[in-house]
C-alpha cells in the first residue's frame, strides 16, 4: 500500500511540476525495456533558442514498475544536438545523452544513477525515442524504445507576437 501511495504522489508531483515550471516538453506513452511500461516525462529547456543546434533541459521521467529492470522516478538532465529539423520545421531528430538519478520503486533494486545515449524523433505530437539505458551500480545496460504523444522542441521556432 505504501508503494502505491508513493507512486501516486510521484505522478501528481510530476504533473504539478509541469504546470509550475511552464514546461514546453511533455510526453506520455509507452517504453519497452525488456517489458512494456507506462512512461510520462516533463522537461524544461534552458536555452530554447531557434538559432542554436543544441539544447540542455532538466526534468523528471516516470516509468511504471518493471520486475526485470530498475524503474521509477528519475530526476534528469538532457544534452541534445539537433540533427534534422526539416525545411518546414515539420519534424525534428536529435542525438542526446540523458544523465539522471533514479528513485527506484522496485524492491529488487536500489536507487541509482543512469546514463542514456539516445536518438529522439518528433513528428507533430508523436514522439519516438531509441536508446540504451546504462545503470551504473549494476554495470550493465539494455536497449529500449519509447513511443508516445507529446514533444514540443519544435515550438522554439514559433512566436506569438
Amino acid at each position: 500500500m505504501y508503494i502505491v501511495r508513493v507512486r501516486l504522489f510521484s505522478v501528481v508531483l510530476l504533473m504539478s511540476a509541469a504546470v509550475y515550471v511552464h514546461a514546453q516538453l511533455i510526453g506520455i506513452g509507452a517504453k519497452f525495456d525488456k517489458e512494456l511500461m507506462f512512461q510520462a516525462t516533463v522537461n524544461a529547456p534552458v536555452l530554447f533558442d531557434k538559432d542554436l543546434p543544441y539544447e540542455v533541459s532538466f526534468g523528471v521521467d516516470y516509468t511504471s514498475g518493471n520486475p526485470l529492470l530498475p524503474s521509477g522516478l528519475q530526476f534528469q538532465s538532457i544534452a541534445m544536438y539537433f540533427l534534422d529539423e526539416g525545411s518546414s520545421k515539420s519534424h525534428l531528430v536529435y542525438a542526446g545523452l540523458t544523465a539522471g538519478y533514479l528513485l527506484d520503486f522496485n524492491s529488487r533494486f536500489s536507487n541509482q544513477f543512469r546514463f542514456t545515449p539516445h536518438l529522439y524523433a518528433e513528428w507533430g505530437f508523436l514522439v519516438f525515442k531509441l536508446g540504451y539505458d546504462y545503470l551504473l551500480p549494476l554495470q550493465k545496460g539494455s536497449p529500449f524504445i519509447s513511443v508516445g504523444l507529446g514533444g514540443g522542441f519544435l515550438f522554439r521556432h514559433f512566436k506569438l507576437m
